[in-house]
């Protein structure tokens, strides 16, 4: 997420059907989200592909529906919206775009806060349960994607924000993000220990790591894992948290596991 903000992340754009994409990503949206969010979604009959790295773009979605569900302790709805914006001057450029907002009815973000919302590591919530690296990825992702993005917002009326992605001048493939029904099933990509003493962080990484193939084991603490370790269950990566209760972090527990392992 760093080298998205620095626009150094290496992208694979390609035509995107935004519409057909967020459909895809419903399931995840939805098992990311309490149930008291909703969401919803209004896309133009006509809209344009978007020129974009589509699992970068996913991230983005994703990003601003946490970002949106946590500014919503109440519940409320999130509005997916997107519109083709035609002659737009973008970064000294003048060309068509695609105008995609995400529209939460939650408690608006203060004007001293507003301004530093992009900015690596900045983040309001609680120590442990933020990176503060949401809004500088999706800031990263804009610009490297040739577009930009803002936050229209205003306390106790919600927050918008709106990304302006560069239309592509190409066709999406219908088909690659939809083997064949008589695919033989894929072979797992191999096997994570996920350690997090957030339950809900857990549930989204899982489901984001799962959804990459991967089979995933839970421990919601480092002696967790340790334990998960010593029963000798199959573990190709472990994938943790830094900051956890109960005396050891993500660190600890990783030298822990090489000395274990390597002696």
């Amino acid at each position: 997420q760093l080298l998205a903000f620095s626009r150094r992340q290496s992208l694979a754009p390609e035509a995107v059907d935004l519409a057909q994409r967020i459909s895809q990503m419903r399931e995840l949206l939805d098992r990311s989200l309490r149930g008291d969010v909703h969401v919803k979604e209004e896309f133009a009959p006509d809209l344009w592909p978007v020129e974009v790295d589509p699992g970068e773009l996913e991230l983005v979605i994703l990003n601003l529906a946490v970002n949106a569900r946590d500014a919503m302790p109440e519940g409320g709805s999130i509005l997916l919206q997107a519109c083709n914006a035609p002659d737009q001057q973008v970064l000294g450029r003048k060309g068509d775009f695609v105008r995609l907002a995400v529209i939460d009815s939650g408690v608006g973000i203060p004007d001293d806060v507003r301004n530093r919302v992009f900015d690596p590591f900045f983040t309001t919530k609680e120590i442990g349960k933020g990176s503060g690296l949401g809004l500088a990825q999706v800031y990263g992702f804009a610009r490297q994607s040739g577009g930009t993005v803002w936050i229209d917002s205003e306390c106790g009326q919600g927050t918008s924000v709106v990304m302006l992605l560069p239309r592509s001048v190409n066709l999406p493939s219908p088909t690659k993000d939809q083997p064949p029904v008589d695919e033989p099933a894929r072979r797992s990509a191999g096997n994570v220990l996920l350690v997090d003493d957030d339950e809900e962080v857990a549930a989204l990484v899982g489901e984001m790591l799962e959804h990459l193939g991967y089979e995933v084991t839970y421990a919601a603490s480092a002696a967790a894992a340790l334990g998960a370790l010593a029963n000798e269950r199959e573990v190709d990566v472990v994938f943790s948290d830094v900051m956890m209760p109960g005396g050891m972090n993500g660190l600890d527990l990783a030298r822990e596991i090489r000395a274990r392992q390597f002696g």
